[in-house]
């Protein structure tokens, strides 16, 4: 009898077990819905930066980035440390989207929109956002863009100020 009585309780863990593991695969399924839609949120922003012609929505879609960026490192906890692998200076090619060059690339691409319409405040803001939110190795491209568009800033305020006093 006692056999019996352990067959039968093992054969009711053993159909409850599923049943558990189905719940929690629909926490896991929901929580990556909201990941998904997060995601899709900070990809019509960066699209939405480069598709702008208006320097102020581009502007205001870099700091949107950026803050969301803020929630994101939040949310996920500390970043692991950089690896010392060399890191490529141009742009690379990635199979997913990484939210921070995301928002590195809006800030580059609303400075140099900024400097081509002669907004020089504008291009510097976004320049100095792009050097100071993002010194990882992985973004060294574009802080050595924002930096090249800093040099350019100050050499035409040199070239203008030497010209005031001829």
């Amino acid at each position: 009898m006692r056999r019996e009585k352990r067959w039968w309780l093992m054969v009711v863990l053993a159909l409850l077990m599923p049943i558990g593991g189905c719940d929690t695969s629909r926490q896991s399924s929901r929580s990556s819905l909201y990941d998904n839609g997060r995601f899709m949120d900070l990809w019509s922003t960066y699209t939405h930066c480069y598709r702008s012609e208006d320097l102020d929505a581009m502007r205001t879609d870099a700091q949107r980035l950026s803050q969301a960026l803020d929630t994101i490192d939040s949310a996920e906890g500390p970043i692991p440390p950089e690896s010392n692998e060399l890191v490529p200076l141009g742009p690379t090619v990635r199979l997913s989207a990484d939210p921070a060059a995301m928002a590195a690339a809006c800030a580059l691409h609303a400075g140099q929109a900024a400097l081509g319409m002669g907004r020089p405040h504008v291009a510097r803001e976004m320049f100095h956002m792009v050097i100071t939110n993002f010194p990882q190795p992985r973004y060294r491209y574009y802080v050595a863009q924002a930096r090249l568009g800093l040099e350019h800033l100050d050499a035409a305020s040199h070239a203008a100020l030497g010209g005031l006093t001829m």
